[in-house]
């Protein structure tokens, strides 16, 4: 079981530079949304990492972060800049401020900033041992990442089975109190029968046919069959190595499903109160289910 949050980071070294890999998660409701920003040198490998995350990961929000460091300092000559580019910018930019009626407040250093207008002459050229270089780092901040989800995942996992330890108790609990719902109900109903000052003997049909209505109505064996199934289930799933966390998402809407129904059926104060116990806990949990992978 892992966790949709994680991170890792690796780094080697290219000639001049050094490269720097990070990747970080968040969890997605919707499946798997990657996002990638890297050098536009090793644009060419853009699909071959993206795969790369793909094949280990299967939900969440990633985004992968590639930066080149040099690795000493800059040598003379060692950017360009483009300066036709940047002339055309510039007029370009002035011809929109006059026909807007905009200030013209264009400084250099935001020219330079333009994508194509400055470029690192030195910049490593993309080859096959480069994108070798590139493509093993990105497998090591894969592994340190999945290893963070994977500690992440257990910690949740081991909170959740407890929870569910704890709402199969409460269902016990139930359990144990429905048998005497039908002697209160009925203990009641005399009750009221006698203060209305209506003398009915024991045996009355009518007041029979009441209790066995009332019993079938409030009834909930098989809503606590269900439940107890769901229960093995989730403790089945969160034990698991691979991602589980949609069918415990599923499992949790069936529970509060089944939960309700007892509520509505139920006529007695503590298996009211049972199931407010209940609806507490699986609100607490809701989130952290939704953050397994």
């Amino acid at each position: 079981m892992r966790s949709m949050t994680g991170f890792g980071r690796a780094e080697a070294k290219v000639p001049g530079f050094r490269l720097r890999v990070e990747i970080h998660s968040v969890n997605n409701k919707k499946g798997l949304d990657v996002l990638i920003n890297m050098p536009r040198e090793f644009a060419s490998a853009e699909n071959r990492v993206r795969e790369q995350v793909e094949k280990k990961i299967d939900r969440g929000r990633v985004n992968l972060q590639i930066v080149l460091d040099r690795a000493g300092p800059l040598k003379k000559g060692g950017l360009q800049v483009d300066r036709k580019l940047l002339f055309a910018v510039h007029k370009e930019l002035r011809g929109l401020a006059k026909e807007t009626g905009c200030s013209e407040n264009i400084s250099l250093e935001f020219l330079l900033r333009l994508p194509g207008v400055m470029s690192d002459v030195a910049a490593p050229v993309m080859g096959e041992d480069q994108e070798l270089i590139l493509l093993k780092t990105v497998e090591s901040a894969l592994a340190e990442f999945m290893a963070f989800r994977e500690r992440e995942g257990s910690f949740l996992a081991k909170d959740l089975l407890d929870v569910f330890q704890r709402l199969e108790s409460t269902v016990k609990k139930i359990e144990k109190i429905r048998p005497k719902m039908v002697q209160q109900y009925r203990d009641n109903l005399r009750k009221r029968i006698a203060e209305a000052g209506v003398d009915l003997p024991v045996d009355d049909e009518r007041l029979q046919k009441e209790l066995v209505l009332f019993a079938d109505r409030s009834d909930v064996t098989e809503e606590i069959k269900r439940l107890e199934a769901h229960f093995a289930e989730a403790r089945r799933i969160l034990k698991l190595k691979k991602p589980g966390g949609r069918i415990l998402d599923f499992l949790l809407q069936e529970i509060g499903r089944e939960v309700n129904t007892i509520g509505s059926k139920a006529n007695a104060l503590e298996v009211s109160q049972a199931v407010i116990d209940l609806k507490t806990e699986l609100e607490k949990i809701r989130e952290q289910v939704q953050n397994l992978e």
